[in-house]
């Protein structure tokens, strides 16, 4: 079902629901009063033919029943007789009492009750008892009538009611569908505009409409969702390219020392020599890989890595002596601004291998890029974040290339004549948001860089 049928249909539905009650309660409203007129005057025509027959003493009997029998052939004719302590009829305003029919179970409740109002063989019948104050005697009166004229309006009343509210339902169908076409009008142009929408076209946007209502606001999401899609096919992309770009250069390097070694026959040291070249070349391709697959590794933002509690202290010393074992030339200080109080100050919920990466590659960078090969790391904490900085005296990152180095394969002009793909730095900064911190670059050209790390700590 079409959600412009469904949104129609259960307008529909509840509009019908609500006149169907309102016009039950008001025919039942009128029902009620029409009958309680009705009573009314039943009652008040019992109680003018006891004040008539047993308070006024002097009215005559048979001029009485003479008035009440040219009322009978009026619209609301009331039959009526009274009745002693035995239940006798003592007065009727008609010839033969026989032709009015009574329930002797209405009479014992009128006497019971003192008024009693009752429906009888079709009639309403009302009943009353009158006390005559100077012979001390109680006497029953009952009246009766068929409410003809109140049994028609209400006829009337249920026809009008039944036709309007058909005709009601009726018209509340058309319109609702006229109104949700016009409501999901905006709906049926944001579909026809994501259907031209390709994947080689992302730098189409969807309309705004008015910039106010629900509608224009899933148009604004959806819009910052195609431009995330759009910088992810760009980051791909370029991924790809500049990929395919690194990995050409020691291949092209492999393939042609192999084909030098080919052209003629050459010395066991001379094919020494060229193994060296070659397994340096492809040492630089091994590291390049392995970086890729970080990089893609942290990218995709595996939601199965294991996060337990680590201290930050023992990951940089573990980093350090495998960095200092490596290259003998390194010289790492690791530092405390202050001795923590515990170990919490200084304890993370982190990956183990991703902060090895993560702190791997920035005191190389710090070390390589220094004259003195020197990084110095020094370790803070305040109420909720730990804070490791990782300084050196290197070359230094200009303004303009700051928010840049962050970038995959992006590298500064004057690291031209170091080793380096431009991967490390956009792989710290991906390790860095999946443990939910910060990372921030202090640096100036040939005054050296301050990394900070900040990261929640326990």
């Amino acid at each position: 079902m079409k959600i412009r049928t469904k949104i129609a249909f259960q307008f529909t539905l509840i509009v019908a629901l609500i006149l169907v009650v309102f016009s039950l309660s008001l025919y039942y409203l009128l029902e009620g009063y029409t009958k309680d007129e009705f009573n009314n005057y039943l009652k008040d025509r019992a109680q003018t033919t006891a004040k008539l027959l047993i308070k006024e003493k002097n009215v005559d009997k048979r001029l009485l029943k003479v008035i009440d029998r040219n009322t009978l052939s009026s619209l609301y004719a009331a039959e009526v007789l009274v009745f002693n302590d035995e239940n006798l009829v003592t007065y009727s305003n008609i010839d033969s009492v026989n032709k009015f029919p009574y329930s002797p179970e209405i009479l014992e409740k009128i006497r019971k009750f003192k008024y009693h109002e009752a429906d009888y063989q079709n009639k309403k019948v009302v009943g009353l008892m009158y006390t005559d104050e100077d012979l001390k005697k109680d006497y029953l009166i009952l009246a009766q009538a068929e409410d003809t004229y109140g049994e028609q309006k209400l006829e009337r009343i249920k026809d009008a009611m039944t036709i309007g509210l058909v005709s009601s339902i009726f018209l509340t169908i058309i319109f609702g569908f006229v109104f949700a076409g016009q409501s999901l009008k905006p709906i049926s142009r944001i579909n026809q505009e994501v259907s031209k929408i390709t994947a080689r076209d992302l730098t189409k946007k969807l309309s705004t409409g008015n910039n106010k209502d629900e509608i224009a606001q899933l148009a604004r999401n959806f819009n910052e969702m195609l431009s995330r899609i759009e910088k992810s096919f760009e980051l791909q992309k370029s991924f790809v390219s500049n990929a395919s770009h690194e990995l050409r250069t020691p291949l092209a390097a492999i393939k042609s020392e192999i084909q030098v070694a080919l052209e003629k026959d050459r010395t066991p040291e001379e094919y020494k020599e060229i193994l060296k070249s070659l397994n340096i070349d492809n040492q630089r391709l091994i590291q390049l890989i392995n970086g890729l697959l970080q990089l893609a590794k942290s990218e995709k933002g595996d939601k199965s890595l294991q996060m337990v509690p680590i201290r930050i202290d023992e990951v940089l010393f573990e980093v350090q002596d495998e960095l200092q074992h490596q290259h003998q030339n390194y010289r790492i200080s690791i530092d405390f601004e202050e001795i923590p109080d515990d170990d919490e100050s200084v304890t993370i919920n982190g990956n183990k291998s991703l902060l090895r990466t993560l702190f791997n590659n920035l005191i190389d960078n710090a070390c390589k890029y220094s004259e003195n090969n020197m990084a110095v790391i020094n370790i803070r904490f305040n109420k909720s974040n730990c804070i490791i900085n990782v300084a050196d005296t290197g070359i230094g990152i200009s303004k303009e290339d700051q928010e840049k180095v962050f970038e995959p394969f992006f590298r500064t002009k004057n690291a031209s004549n170091y080793k380096g793909y431009g991967i490390g730095l956009s792989i710290c900064k991906r390790i860095v948001d999946i443990h939910g911190g910060r990372i921030i670059l202090k640096s100036e050209l040939g005054q050296g860089s301050n990394f900070n790390v900040i990261l929640p700590h326990l």
